[in-house]
């Protein structure tokens, strides 16, 4: 499966480790303990003679260095994870928890989606994209584009919403493309970004007898917000859209099949209640025909 559940076992041990840190912050080093069993007052004399005193006190300062290091290593184990880091668990913390919700757990065949999306990626010159695609089985949320680990994108597909549009693999790529110029543009993070996302991420709680474990939570419950409630305004899916007409002008086949897309899926919501949600999310394919019509300038 795309998703498993490596989420919990990562989420989970920073937890644990965050709250079994209780080891002593006195811990002496080897060295250090060497230097303490050294009566250096009584055998002064032989030291200097031997010139051994130099020896000694080169000792003492590669020992304060390694305790000094060793400090730090102890406080880095109490930082909170990297901003990069909170996204990824925040998304998959997200699909886990949505997990019935969704459906995404579910058998089915490799409808090559990936493949075409890729095609497209790179028939536009954008190469070495990290992403993964996945299917959800549900009508209640249609399509998203998360923040995944390590600079991937997890794009979510209703499998019901292209079936009942018969959607091709190219169609459902140009979709996806639509998905991936948003989710570049900055339009999601920055609609569920939250205060403390910005002000704890990569910090140190060493010290503090409290965790703040609700920081994840908080982008969590904006995540579920943005999907089935706010979606994107008229402004931004105005620039995704001449977006789309730019990259796709240069492809005629391309630009006309994205085209008659929009035309399929507005004739499609005109007729079908089930998703009337659809443009409070993405507005609104009447007005993409016209932002994409040469002869029209409405924004």
């Amino acid at each position: 499966m795309i998703i498993s559940y490596k989420v919990k076992l990562a989420f989970t041990s920073w937890i644990l480790v965050t709250a079994s840190l209780t080891f002593s912050q006195t811990t002496k080093l080897q060295e250090e303990k060497e230097l303490e069993v050294v009566n250096f007052s009584s055998i002064q004399k032989v030291l200097k003679k031997d010139g051994l005193s130099q020896s000694a006190e080169l000792k003492k300062k590669q020992v304060s260095v390694m305790k000094t290091e060793q400090q730090n290593l102890d406080k880095a184990r109490y930082n909170y994870p990297t901003e990069d880091e909170l996204w990824g668990m925040a998304t998959d913390y997200w699909l886990i928890k949505n997990a019935q919700l969704l459906g995404w757990d579910f058998e089915k065949p490799d409808y090559g989606i990936e493949g075409s999306f890729k095609g497209v990626l790179e028939n536009l010159g954008f190469y070495q994209k990290k992403f993964k695609i996945l299917l959800i089985n549900t009508s209640a949320i249609v399509r998203a584009g998360f923040p995944g680990a390590d600079g991937e994108i997890i794009f979510l597909l209703s499998l019901p919403f292209i079936r009942s549009l018969d959607l091709s693999k190219l169609e459902i790529s140009l979709l996806l493309l639509e998905d991936y110029l948003r989710y570049e543009a900055g339009y999601f993070k920055k609609a569920v970004r939250t205060e403390k996302l910005g002000k704890l991420a990569g910090t140190s709680f060493y010290g503090e007898k409290n965790v703040d474990l609700s920081l994840v939570e908080e982008l969590v419950k904006n995540y579920s917000t943005q999907v089935e409630r706010k979606g994107f305004n008229f402004q931004q899916q105005f620039e995704t859209t001449k977006k789309m007409d730019t990259f796709l002008k240069s492809h005629p086949e391309l630009w006309n099949v994205y085209y008659r897309l929009i035309g399929k899926i507005q004739n499609f919501l005109k007729s079908n209640h089930q998703y009337k949600d659809y443009i409070k999310l993405y507005p609104s394919p009447e007005m993409q025909l016209k932002w994409l019509s040469p002869e029209e300038k409405a924004l």
